[in-house]
């Protein structure tokens, strides 16, 4: 049966698009990185008193409609001479290849914020994520080793690129937590200076600590902050990892894991 299109939806959205020259635009983006605990971090930000929530969490705008500013703002409140700071927190910015180029052609003095968790645990609730809502059908102990071995073959390079411009694709789980590699595509369009990266091991440990430092990058000013209960649950089938695909994964991680700590010239959590 055909879907009816949903007329009230397409109503809000023209309008929100024909006024968004009056809206404000974003000047602070959470890019990631996907099960991280991004929902929560972008409740503690727009819960601060001089920023508001956007109409979405993740619009994914710079995606769907790259170099366009109206699309850019048609998710944000109108700005109607009060001055308020708004923020685009769209997960798969983070591995998609146009990714930094769009968000830079739109917002290139954009304050970037990236959280960073144990790849390996962030793997395995990705997995559950989609195995809940029915997309992954395969075993953990399945899919990881496959998509290892296609993202170590050179001479499946262009497919993997084509594979990661959909938000969900056989080498996500792997692909995602590849982070120095990934960091450094955005490196490549924004300063350092410009980009924030926290760990969720920090984060949920002292969240406190990790949102004052939030606020700070992306011009707030300082502000007591209430504990906030954790946004999402991956949830899924199953609470361990098979140890034999926790022991693959974390061998495969070790070389980017260090390039990573030598890129942030820190110690991560997870090593």
């Amino acid at each position: 049966m055909e879907k009816r299109p949903d007329i009230r939806a397409e109503m809000l959205k023209a309008w929100r698009l024909s006024t968004a020259p009056a809206r404000a635009m974003p000047t602070w983006v959470l890019a990631g990185a996907p099960k991280c605990g991004t929902s929560t971090l972008y409740d503690y930000l727009v819960n601060h008193p001089d920023c508001r929530r956007g109409f979405r969490k993740e619009p994914t705008n710079f995606l769907h409609y790259p170099g366009s500013r109206l699309r850019s703002a048609m998710n944000f409140p109108l700005q109607l001479g009060r001055s308020f700071s708004v923020g685009d927190a769209s997960v798969e910015y983070f591995c998609h290849p146009d990714g930094p180029r769009n968000v830079h052609a739109v917002l290139p003095r954009a304050r970037l914020i990236f959280l960073l968790r144990n790849p390996v645990d962030r793997a395995w609730s990705d997995f559950r994520m989609f195995q809940k809502d029915g997309r992954e059908r395969e075993a953990f102990e399945a899919v990881i080793p496959r998509a290892i071995a296609w993202l170590q073959d050179s001479g499946l390079a262009p497919l993997i690129d084509a594979a990661s411009r959909q938000a969900f694709h056989p080498v996500r789980y792997v692909q995602s937590g590849l982070y120095a590699h990934v960091i450094e595509r955005w490196l490549e369009f924004f300063p350092r200076e410009q980009c924030l990266f926290l760990f969720s091991e920090d984060f949920f440990r002292d969240p406190v600590e990790a949102v004052r430092k939030a606020f700070r990058h992306i011009g707030l000013r300082d502000t007591p902050v209430s504990p906030l209960p954790v946004a999402r649950d991956g949830g899924g089938v199953g609470t361990m990892m098979p140890p034999e695909t926790m022991k693959l994964l974390t061998e495969f991680y070790a070389p980017d894991d260090a390039r990573l700590a030598t890129l942030l010239g820190c110690k991560i959590p997870w090593r």
